[in-house]
């Protein structure tokens, strides 16, 4: 299992519901509505695999991970908003970094930058894309512009606020 302690040890282990569903018979303008409404639901992830069917159609594999407790509300919006006859799940475990939002003031204005901790240490930062996009959208900027010059002024904040190593 990753080699995760658990909840109070190095990550956090938790079980979740994989749920997918074969779809060949969808327009991808109502497959990113269908994603729209499972996120918004509470899915904690969906995603869509390309995949070949029977009679060599190319289709879609639709999968989600839930909360075990949501898997009938789950279930039923998969097979309310998408042309699958059914759905198929299982219980699955994952191992996640505890998370945190915070603030950076960078050059272009205000950028959220999610944090995964491992340990009580920081191990990821990355900008909430959100973000960038809106500051593209205001400045003209490419967002790759942004989000490189958003990182170097995280990083540069976060030197500058680490206590100096032991022994200095």
């Amino acid at each position: 299992m990753c080699g995760f302690e658990g909840k109070n040890g190095a990550g956090a282990s938790e079980k979740a519901l994989e749920m997918c569903a074969n779809i060949d018979d969808m327009t991808a303008e109502d497959l990113s509505a269908a994603m729209d409404v499972l996120l918004g639901a509470g899915a904690l992830d969906v995603w869509f695999e390309h995949i070949q069917m029977k009679k060599n159609r190319p289709a879609v594999k639709l999968s989600l991970l839930a909360r075990p407790e949501e898997k009938g509300r789950m279930a039923e919006l998969m097979l309310r908003h998408t042309t699958t006859l059914g759905v198929r799940m299982r219980e699955v475990e994952r191992a996640t970094l505890e998370r945190r939002v915070k603030n950076v003031e960078t050059r272009f204005g205000p950028v959220r930058f999610k944090e995964g901790l491992l340990g009580g240490r920081v191990i990821k930062s990355m900008p909430e894309f959100d973000d960038i996009k809106k500051i593209s959208r205001e400045t003209g900027l490419p967002t790759g512009e942004i989000r490189k010059g958003a990182e170097e002024d995280e990083k540069s904040q976060r030197a500058d606020a680490a206590p100096p190593p032991a022994g200095v």
